[in-house]
């Protein structure tokens, strides 16, 4: 008998335990990244408020990656700053007011050494949603960032 009952808890607890397994993989799929290659030559026509991050060597001897993200009209620049082989990445995600994630991707410049970059997105205004991005080197080929060589994060409102 105590045995059979301690069955029924290990299979109840197994069920449940189950369930909630299934529930976050569930919620975890429901956004979907977004891989993009950056290819307007053009940005926006106003400049005035872009956030910066860079990747790599420093400001004196030249930066590997260097993205920016204008709140105006929800641009993304990216500037390939060395023939290393390699793009210039932003890795983005957007954040809803209770800090989930609610769209993230990454956004490719493989465009070769020296190349300027543009890509607009439309991102939600007026919202309590945030954007948090990062300088990264990649490869448009895989679609893959290289691990270890992205910035900080820099983040500010959408």
């Amino acid at each position: 008998m105590i045995k059979s009952r301690s069955i029924k808890r290990i299979g109840t607890l197994a069920g449940t335990l189950s369930a909630a397994i299934l529930l976050t993989v569930t919620q975890a799929s429901a956004v979907t990244a977004e891989t993009e290659r950056a290819t307007d030559v053009n940005g926006p026509a106003s400049v005035d408020s872009w956030e910066c991050a860079s990747s790599g060597e420093s400001a004196s001897v030249g930066w590997n990656a260097t993205v920016c993200y204008s709140q105006l009209g929800d641009w993304f620049y990216l500037h390939d700053g060395k023939a290393d082989g390699s793009s210039a990445v932003v890795d983005w995600s957007i954040r809803d007011a209770q800090g989930r994630t609610v769209r993230y991707g990454a956004v490719f410049n493989a465009d070769g050494a020296g190349a300027v970059r543009y890509k607009n997105k439309d991102f939600p205004d007026g919202s309590n949603d945030t954007i948090r991005f990062r300088a990264c080197l990649g490869h448009w080929s895989t679609k893959l960032i290289t691990a270890g060589t992205c910035s900080a994060w820099v983040t500010r409102q959408t």
